[in-house]
């Protein structure tokens, strides 16, 4: 069925927006009573349903799939898991632990994830560091919850910093063509002041409250290095000559996705094992997820109206450049906690090249959508996880994330975008 809106001519419209409707409502609420089959299966439903009710064809919807970010995103995770297992982290935490002051361990642990996560994938980085910073936390008796809210808000602000630091980053590297290095040359203040602001608040917030008033359990010891575990250093050795492959591919301008599956080619190779065991840990359900996704995203596309939303977005963007960029990023914050962040980048990406300095607002849309994901509980998959990790220890409640997130959220968002649009001003880069 074929209508004219606006001049449009639309495709299918109200089955597309049905199923987008639908698709939008199983991931976005945690638990669907009616339907409880999970986030990655509920986009692939929405996939299916695209193609079923004749939105698109089989042959689109293979199409529009961004196989460069499912090739990236697939070989980050291949590495991370293969140097998790190496050893890698809790080398990391073992260091940090050392730390005597509470606040000096909350400002360790902030660094650590940043660091890692724009290397790595934010997502795995906490799956792993959680129950370590579990560990830590409990062996010094210390309050549980503001180190865990540190460690997602950190892992989110330090995934900002590079293109494959976290998925909508991934996404956008490979729709916009940016530069790997200069996109990290245009972020890292922004970036560092945003970490700033958190630990700030964190210490406004929470210093007084580091050490727990309950010091009867002793908890879990940290383990002592294994220094005669030499097959862990050598394949310590293998996951950091991958993860450098990976990132020396990056920053030369070759493919970032086949660049991640260079590395973890090299990883699976010169490891010389069978790797079914590394294998498995690959979350294969968020490949699927993604996926999904750009079909859902892909027949809004194909019915027309993803253009007819952009078109009147658009309408909405308007003034000087200053005005379109808070406009933009206002619209940003807030498709990011309603669709969240990746399904909005997804949908907005065919809009901003229309903008205008594009390299802006692409690196706009980066920043924004990632802070973004700090304001509340559900709106970053790596707040999740930290919370679902510790819900046997800790109990991260919605209210109390949001009450630390939302101003921390604001207020690196608004410095943020301040300065990228100075230092694109200064360089030259933009016009009026």
């Amino acid at each position: 069925m074929h209508e004219t809106v606006m001049g449009e001519t639309l495709r299918h419209p109200y089955a597309a927006g049905i199923i987008f409707l639908l698709t939008f409502i199983m991931i976005s609420v945690r638990k669907l009573q009616l339907l409880p089959i999970g986030r990655p299966s509920a986009a692939m439903l929405g996939a299916v349903l695209m193609v079923l009710a004749g939105v698109m064809t089989p042959e689109q919807a293979y199409k529009v799939v961004n196989w460069d970010t499912i090739c990236l995103l697939l070989g980050m995770m291949i590495i991370a898991e293969h140097l998790r297992a190496a050893g890698l982290f809790q080398r990391f935490t073992r260091l940090v632990a050392r730390i005597e002051s509470p606040f000096g361990l909350m400002i360790a642990i902030s660094m650590v994830s940043a660091v890692l996560s724009s290397i790595l994938v934010n997502d795995p980085v906490c799956v792993v560091l959680t129950p370590l910073v579990i560990e830590i936390c409990r062996y010094k008796r210390l309050n549980l919850f503001p180190y865990l809210v540190v460690l997602a808000t950190s892992s989110n602000i330090g995934s900002a910093l590079t293109l494959t630091g976290n998925p909508q980053n991934m996404i956008i590297g490979s729709l916009s063509g940016l530069n790997y290095l200069k996109f990290i040359a245009f972020m890292a203040v922004p970036v560092l002041v945003a970490m700033l602001v958190n630990l700030t608040l964190a210490w406004l917030f929470y210093g007084k409250k580091l050490v727990a008033e309950e010091t009867a359990e002793q908890g879990c010891s940290i383990p002592l290095p294994e220094s005669e575990d030499i097959a862990k250093t050598r394949k310590l050795r293998i996951g950091l000559l991958g993860l450098g492959l990976a990132c020396l591919g990056f920053v030369t301008g070759f493919s970032m996705a086949f660049s991640a599956l260079a590395g973890a080619v090299v990883v699976i190779t010169f490891h010389r094992k069978d790797p079914a065991e590394l294998l498995d840990r690959v979350e294969w359900s968020l490949l699927l997820f993604f996926a999904s996704l750009f079909v859902v995203i892909g027949g809004l596309q194909t019915s027309g109206l993803a253009k007819l939303m952009t078109d009147k977005s658009l309408a909405m963007i308007a003034g000087d450049l200053s005005s379109r960029v808070w406009i933009f990023s206002g619209f940003t914050l807030a498709g990011s906690n309603i669709l969240s962040n990746v399904p909005y980048v997804l949908l907005v990406s065919q809009s901003v090249p229309l903008l205008g300095n594009p390299e802006l607002f692409w690196s706009l849309l980066a920043y924004v959508s990632t802070i973004a994901g700090n304001m509340t509980l559900f709106s970053s998959v790596a707040n999740l996880i930290v919370a679902e990790t510790a819900k046997e220890s800790c109990n991260i409640s919605f209210w109390e994330f949001a009450r630390f997130g939302i101003p921390t959220t604001l207020i690196s968002m608004f410095l943020g975008i301040f300065i990228l649009l100075q230092i694109f001003s200064i360089s030259g880069l933009v016009v009026n």
